[in-house]
């Protein structure tokens, strides 16, 4: 995923809420040989899932690259080093840090020890082969920290580029974010990449998704957090006839406008149950 090449693909899985770990892990199979890595989710919207380590554990075997997608929500420091070492331990050297979806009033308790930026903090510190309270690790190897970002907060907010470029200089080697189907968006935060010292040492991966209808696309943006989608593209979905393409084309007429864009390194493709439609796009573009 960090050798130079024209641009990388990643894509998302979500384990089920099942005991047969043949499922979800088989939910991949379209991306190998197609994707550079596949995201690993964990519990996203605080929904209890099969652990994504084990999942991403035995999509390994598969021959795809995994990216496991780490929390500061339900784990506390000790849970949080003992996950991330036992991932290492099986080459799954690819780690999200996300502060994680936040429980409801009712919902299940959350830790928070840790957040998105202490995260990247916690790997640099395993890096150097020790864990938090300096006991030596035995065997260490090197883990690859990425950070998320939004591409509208940056619109907002001209201090978000300080956020990020502060989890770039405390280890993230990728970033991969959230939502944006705005090719002037996306040409505004290729321009502050650049003028805030993008190079190849770390690669930004723009988030896009295969959307499968007008509906589906109206409920992500009101109800999920990063996610804009225009009027124009809900507008696009419901005049379609064939919406689940339609969403796959939206994404690849994107990609190709932005394939040569400096400072944008990479896709990647998330959304329920999109295995197989990123799959296509991938396809379409290699």
């Amino acid at each position: 995923m960090f050798d130079d090449r024209e641009l990388i693909f990643t894509a998302e899985t979500t384990p089920d809420l099942s005991m047969d770990l043949e499922s979800s892990v088989n939910k991949i199979i379209p991306l190998v040989g197609l994707a550079d890595a596949v995201n690993i989710t964990d519990s996203p919207n605080c929904k209890t899932k099969l652990s994504s380590i084990l999942v991403a554990a035995e999509i390994k075997k598969k021959g795809l690259d995994v990216i496991l997608q780490l929390t500061g929500r339900d784990r506390n420091r000790i849970a949080i080093e003992s996950e991330i070492i036992g991932a290492a331990s099986i080459d799954i050297n690819k780690v999200l840090c996300l502060t994680g979806d936040q429980p409801g009033e009712n919902g299940p308790k959350a830790v928070n020890e840790f957040n998105g930026a202490s995260l990247i903090e916690l790997i640099d510190t395993l890096n150097s082969g020790k864990i938090t309270d300096g006991t030596q690790i035995a065997s260490p190897k090197e883990i690859y920290a990425g950070a998320a970002d939004d591409l509208y907060t940056h619109q907002s907010k001209p201090e978000a580029i300080g956020s990020l470029m502060s989890k770039i200089n405390s280890g993230a080697k990728f970033v991969q974010t959230q939502y944006c189907f705005d090719i002037d968006i996306i040409k505004f935060y290729s321009d502050l990449l650049l003028n805030n010292g993008k190079d190849d040492s770390w690669k930004v991966l723009v988030g896009m998704g295969p959307l499968k209808s007008a509906k589906q696309a109206d409920w992500m943006r009101k109800n999920l957090w990063g996610i804009n989608i225009s009027d124009e593209i809900v507008e696009r979905l419901d005049k379609s006839e064939d919406p689940i393409s339609e969403g796959e084309k939206i994404c690849v007429e994107l990609i190709h406008q932005i394939k040569d864009l400096p400072g944008i390194d990479g896709v990647h493709l998330m959304g329920p149950n999109c295995e197989s439609q990123s799959a296509n796009i991938i396809k379409a573009l290699t």
